[in-house]
């Protein structure tokens, strides 16, 4: 089981479009930061005009102090989607951020050090419900962030879902964990500073593990 981790600031966007479930996936992160970790959290939220196919975002700041500003400024974490949202966001990430995306819809990024799985087709095909992509990338992020804790996200997925989508989204959840486990090797590491020479951070590892679509 992790550790509890000291966090200054911790800055994540969740990116992508209406009907992708982002702010679901705000929610869920945010609740089990929160409550369950004991984390500060703040969190903000923009979405397109179009119900399904607009641009949707979630922003969380976490930290072990006290937040004195509450909006996200230098990305720590960015996970993306679609390609409009990976290539209106890359810029904004810290240079020892990671970069997360869907391999199925994000087909040129910024930069060839990121991670990636494919969660369209994951939920698609394996889950069979693809509504359920959200929380793959939950089970995902939760491996992915060293300071997260499998049983307590669980336990945000079942108390802000309702029962009788349940066990689909621990099948979906428990899918995206694994399948990061496996495919992603380690979680991502954490950095108190942005001098970080590309060899100190171990940029190039990330290209070892990128994933196959």
């Amino acid at each position: 089981m992790k550790e509890q981790v000291t966090l200054d600031r911790f800055e994540i966007r969740l990116s992508g479009l209406g009907g992708q479930g982002i702010l679901t996936l705000g929610k869920l992160l945010g609740h089990a930061l929160a409550l369950g970790h004991g984390y500060q959290v703040t969190q903000t939220q923009s979405y397109g005009p179009e119900a399904r196919g607009g641009s949707s975002r979630a922003d969380l700041v976490v930290s072990s102090h006290p937040i004195s500003y509450p909006k996200t400024e230098r990305l720590d974490f960015l996970v993306a989607l679609s390609q409009e949202a990976c290539n209106s966001y890359h810029h904004l990430l810290k240079k020892s951020g990671v970069l997360l995306v869907d391999t199925g819809l994000v087909k040129q990024t910024p930069t060839n050090v990121f991670l990636g799985l494919p969660f369209t087709k994951l939920a698609l095909e394996r889950v069979k419900v693809p509504q359920a992509m959200n929380t793959v990338v939950l089970g995902a992020v939760t491996f992915l962030m060293p300071f997260a804790k499998r049983d307590v996200m669980r336990k945000s997925l079942l108390a802000n879902l309702p029962e009788k989508i349940h066990k689909v989204n621990l099948k979906a959840f428990a899918l995206g964990y694994d399948q990061a486990r496996r495919l992603l090797t380690q979680p991502i590491a954490l950095w108190s500073g942005e001098d970080e020479s590309a060899a100190k951070r171990g940029d190039m590892n990330l290209t070892d593990i990128m994933v196959e679509d």
